[in-house]
């Protein structure tokens, strides 16, 4: 068995428990629940970090008051635990706090039934308290440590776009051969969820991103797979159009394609070929420009 090495995500999280297992002796009542703060706030992005620490901060406070409420008229009855339950998952619902459902019934269910060794009050507030320190150390840490590059992963993945589109034209108009176009499918996915992390970090972002020009680029990398499928589908004799013999020619550095020419026939396939061949070069230049 091939051993992978330990990402930087696990490693963080590591560091993030030990700190708050640290901090459990100096300010905090439980260190378990801020350690478990800060493996749930531990995501990819930095937003995504946040969002998942204060819908647990939530689901806790939501949790405890709910908790505290009904223990104080018979702890551990089981009717009033079923209400209880049903009375978080509707206060969650109806505030939209549907990521918080789970969290806020576990801390009903350890106050009504009894898993605590304090005051019910005093019990709520210290897994706010705990939970908090724990979401501010995770976020703070994947703030800090080694912050994914989501521009240059961005970057690189709109360059493998530009690749595999000249690399699709040498395959189907200079060699007459065919082409995965599978693999340009991936990309796109690829770089769709590299893209929506960046969008996602702009406002934590140590760079300065343009946006808008990513975001075109994406556009283009979709039209030039549409184009593609569309040529895909063409069965019959193909022709090309003097003018879109020349741009191949140019873009490849060649003196001479073997391909019958026709300005008249195959009006759909020289059409889909000429947007290919615009949208390389309005590719080309973003990335160029992102260099």
């Amino acid at each position: 068995m091939k051993l992978q090495k330990i990402g930087m995500r696990t490693t963080k999280t590591g560091l993030a428990v030990m700190l708050c297992v640290i901090l459990g002796g100096l300010l905090v009542e439980s260190p378990f629940y801020s350690a478990t703060a800060c493996i749930i706030s531990m995501q990819d992005t930095v937003k995504g970090s946040m969002k998942a620490g204060i819908n647990r901060v939530k689901g806790t406070i939501l949790g405890g008051i709910i908790g505290y409420l009904i223990v104080l008229i018979d702890p551990g009855n089981p009717i009033l635990c079923g209400i209880g339950v049903m009375a978080t998952i509707y206060v969650c619902n109806l505030f939209k706090l549907n990521k918080s459902i789970v969290v806020a019934c576990v801390t009903f269910l350890s106050i009504h039934l009894g898993i605590i060794d304090s005051n019910p009050a005093q019990y709520s507030f210290h897994r706010v308290l705990d939970t908090s320190i724990g979401v501010v150390v995770g976020v703070l840490i994947n703030y800090i440590i080694a912050r994914p590059d989501y521009l240059d992963s961005t970057i690189n993945e709109f360059k493998q776009i530009e690749k595999l589109t000249v690399e699709f034209i040498e395959s189907k108009i200079v060699n007459k051969a065919s082409f995965e176009i599978k693999k340009l499918e991936k990309e796109i996915k690829k770089v769709e969820s590299v893209y929506s992390k960046l969008v996602d970090e702009l406002n934590y972002s140590r760079n300065d991103v343009d946006i808008e020009k990513l975001g075109s680029a994406l556009c283009i990398s979709r039209e030039i797979y549409f184009h593609m499928q569309s040529i895909e589908l063409l069965e019959k004799k193909l022709y090309l159009s003097q003018d879109n013999y020349e741009k191949i020619k140019e873009l490849h550095k060649l003196e001479d394609i073997k391909w019958d020419l026709h300005e008249s026939k195959s009006p759909v396939f020289n059409y889909h070929l000429s947007k290919i061949i615009e949208e390389i070069k309005l590719l080309h230049n973003i990335n160029k420009s992102n260099e």
